[in-house]
């Protein structure tokens, strides 16, 4: 505590979980005598957040508790407590009861504001946040220490703080200032750090697959999608697929991406679509031989595009040898072919995802060491750890956002006792 009795909380990071850390302070303090100090390495908060559902800012996702959890893989039974304690629906009315902004429900659940500009979601959490808040800008924080306070060390002076909420992001998009700093912190306190690498990411085709990505960038469809590590499928993920220039995007790739190991030296790893996911092979098989023997007179690509896009379709085609054939003629090893290349398109994963191009860091500070109920450390008494500074990285569709704001939540009642 203050000499004047107050409780002075110390926000590592203005990112969205800092943001949110602060809002949530601000909410639960009632006329608690509370300073809050929010450092950012940034001369501007929230660089990542203006990123999010590509500038338009995906808040969150209007999925139950018990639903949402399981788009955080390996982290679903630690997230869910504070997904139950501050859920969607808490996230939507503090958005637009306190923050005065507008919302709507898209596709899959998502919620975004009315104005579609996460900039304008920025400027209003600031404005939310400095209303009693300190925002100490363009400041690094080299070092913390804990005695009887905390010390927290900046480039630019030294603070002392009773509690400190760690959140200054992972290691993903470093030009938003994500540059690992959270680790390094945790590190030095004693946390463990689990394996960092990319997740949300897009995946790089190698020299035998790029020319079938390039030849049908920008196109889309929804697809069945295995990862093969060493011929072994390790995991396996349906959802829309976009091809692109360098390989394969789309939130079905990124999100498989995370399952790509971070060192694929002497390791053969690929990517296998399986283009028609709605029927199983024989089931396609049996389709598609019935459609060649009732339009003998058809193109196979025009055949084949009736369950795929005819770029697609041409491009399979063309890799089973058969672009200019038409249904009369054609052969069962031919028919064969074409049904593998459907059901079996193998995509060869050129390298590890870029960490640079990840929406999301996997890995991080240790769940074991944090108190799921609070997001205290263990270790470490007065110290919170929340957002991607955690080894929680969520689905794409407003998860990760969501978790930041419960988390925060869970952070600041229990500093502030509520």
């Amino acid at each position: 505590m203050s000499m004047d009795g107050g409780i002075r909380i110390g926000i590592i990071g203005a990112g969205a979980a800092g943001l949110f850390a602060a809002c949530q302070i601000r909410r639960l303090k009632g006329d608690r005598n509370v300073q809050v100090t929010l450092i950012e390495k940034n001369g501007i908060p929230g660089k990542k957040l203006t990123l999010t559902g590509h500038g338009r800012c995906n808040i969150t996702n209007r999925k139950n508790a018990s639903e949402l959890k399981k788009g955080f893989h390996e982290a679903e039974n630690f997230i869910y407590p504070a997904l139950r304690e501050f859920g969607p629906e808490d996230t939507i009315r503090f958005v637009e009861d306190e923050l005065e902004l507008k919302t709507k429900e898209e596709e899959n659940n998502r919620i975004f504001p009315v104005c579609d500009d996460a900039t304008k979601v920025r400027a209003l959490l600031m404005s939310y946040v400095l209303v009693d808040a300190d925002f100490a800008g363009n400041e690094e924080v080299t070092k913390i220490s804990k005695k009887e306070c905390f010390e927290v060390v900046t480039n630019k002076g030294t603070y002392s703080f009773d509690c400190v909420i760690l959140c200054c992001g992972g290691n993903s998009f470093s030009r938003t200032g994500s540059t690992g700093d959270s680790y390094k912190l945790a590190s030095s306190l004693g946390h463990q750090i689990e394996p960092v690498r990319g997740a949300l990411v897009p995946v790089d085709a190698d020299k035998g697959s790029a020319g079938l990505c390039k030849s049908l960038s920008g196109v889309s469809l929804n697809a069945s999608v295995s990862l093969f590590v060493d011929d072994k499928k390790t995991a396996c993920i349906s959802g829309d697929i976009l091809f692109a220039d360098f390989g394969l995007t789309g939130p079905a790739v990124m999100e498989i991406a995370r399952e790509i190991p971070s060192d694929l030296t002497g390791r053969k790893a690929y990517l296998e679509l399986d283009l028609v996911p709605s029927m199983n092979e024989e089931e396609f098989d049996l389709e598609f031989q019935k459609q060649i023997n009732e339009h003998p007179d058809t193109k196979i690509t025009t055949i084949l595009s009736r369950y795929i896009p005819a770029s697609v379709a041409g491009g399979i085609a063309a890799g089973a040898g058969v672009s200019d054939m038409y249904a009369q003629g054609f052969t069962k090893d031919n028919r064969k072919k074409t049904v593998r290349g459907i059901k079996h398109l193998k995509i060869g994963i050129a390298k590890a995802p870029d960490i640079e191009k990840a929406y999301v860091t996997r890995g991080g500070v240790s769940l074991r060491e944090i108190d799921r109920k609070t997001m205290g450390s263990k270790i470490v008494p007065g110290l919170y750890v929340i957002g991607e500074a955690l080894d929680v990285d969520g689905i794409s569709g407003g998860y990760n956002l969501q978790a930041c704001m419960s988390e925060a939540y869970l952070a600041a009642k229990n500093i502030l006792g509520s």
